[in-house]
């Protein structure tokens, strides 16, 4: 069968798959450590709040809010009140989670050379380009 969907689905499950089974070796979920990556690569910029979580990783309210929720009972992240808005807190990596990034990120690193390594670099970068042009198009706005 030559659908899309289908295909996209079975990529995205065997992703997920090979991130667990890598999260669990560290005690973590896949989950968990695409967050801790997304948090260390944007946080000293800018305040990361559970709304840009929601946003960057197309969740539900209530998919963060659980995420973040077992990330805060483990020791991963604080939550902090922002001084501008006190109805937001700011996500703070902790010490715990600062250390276990660099086997996270050699984890994507690795995981990204290899698609590239497979695919061709510009087949790549142009496939990814598609599907966050896809998912734009097909987006609850």
């Amino acid at each position: 069968m030559n659908r899309l969907g289908l295909a996209l689905q079975r990529v995205q499950n065997t992703f997920n798959r090979n991130a667990d089974y890598y999260a669990r070796k560290i005690g973590l979920t896949g989950t968990q450590m695409l967050i801790i990556e997304y948090l260390a690569s944007f946080a000293q910029n800018k305040s990361i709040y559970q709304k840009d979580i929601e946003h960057e990783f197309n969740i539900r309210k209530s998919t963060a809010t659980n995420v973040l929720r077992l990330m805060e009972e483990k020791d991963l992240i604080t939550k902090k009140v922002d001084q501008h808005d006190t109805r937001l807190k700011a996500i703070i990596l902790t010490e715990k989670a600062v250390k276990l990034r660099p086997k996270i990120t050699n984890y994507f690193v690795n995981s990204e050379n290899s698609y590239a390594e497979i695919l061709g670099a510009d087949t790549k970068n142009e496939l990814v380009k598609n599907l966050q042009k896809l998912n734009e198009a097909i987006s609850d706005k």
